[in-house]
């Protein structure tokens, strides 16, 4: 019997339906073979190969959120360091101040600073003592207005003391300056 003598041949009707069975069988067989081998050479190494772009992914959103931070930061600084004081406003610094007392009923004796010697460029901290006389609403919120002042101005020490109703305030300040 030749390959062409079985094709040839007439197979019965019962025989027919099987093979039809038959054929339907190794197809979904083939299928669910090919399937498998799709998932065990194709899926599996795609599930692994995103797992490490997702973490690749996460490091660069990462490294992108703090570049920005840095951005904003370093725009902040340059905002900062253009707002301080050089040598020369210092005279000014202390003109505001005493114009903030008395605008606050606060009597000002002499105020005392020293400004440092540096180089070019260079920020330096510089204290100054204010000495102020008033009543205590009008020191406290004397003190309020300097604390949210948009001036770089700080209070390090007060020294209270009081004489006939009124208080006395010894208030040491720091700013910053920097040179011309």
């Amino acid at each position: 019997m030749s390959f062409r003598s079985i094709l040839g041949t007439r197979l019965p009707e019962w025989q027919k339906a099987n093979k039809r069975l038959r054929t339907t069988a190794l197809i979904f067989v083939g299928l669910v073979c090919l399937n498998l081998l799709g998932y065990a050479f194709l899926l599996t190494p795609s599930k692994e190969k995103l797992r490490d772009l997702e973490g690749k992914y996460a490091d660069l959103r990462k490294q992108h959120t703090e570049a920005l931070l840095f951005q904003k930061q370093k725009q902040l600084f340059a905002g900062f360091r253009s707002g301080i004081p050089t040598q020369k406003d210092m005279p000014l610094l202390v003109k505001e101040l005493v114009q903030k007392a008395r605008q606050w009923n606060l009597s000002v004796a002499g105020i005392s600073y020293d400004i440092p010697r540096r180089g070019n460029n260079e920020i330096t901290m510089l204290t100054f003592l204010l000495p102020i006389e008033g009543h205590y609403a009008d020191v406290k919120r004397f003190i309020h207005e300097i604390e949210s002042s948009d001036r770089l101005v700080g209070i390090q020490d007060l020294k209270f003391d009081s004489d006939k109703g009124r208080v006395k305030l010894q208030m040491k300040l720091v700013t910053y300056i920097k040179g011309e």
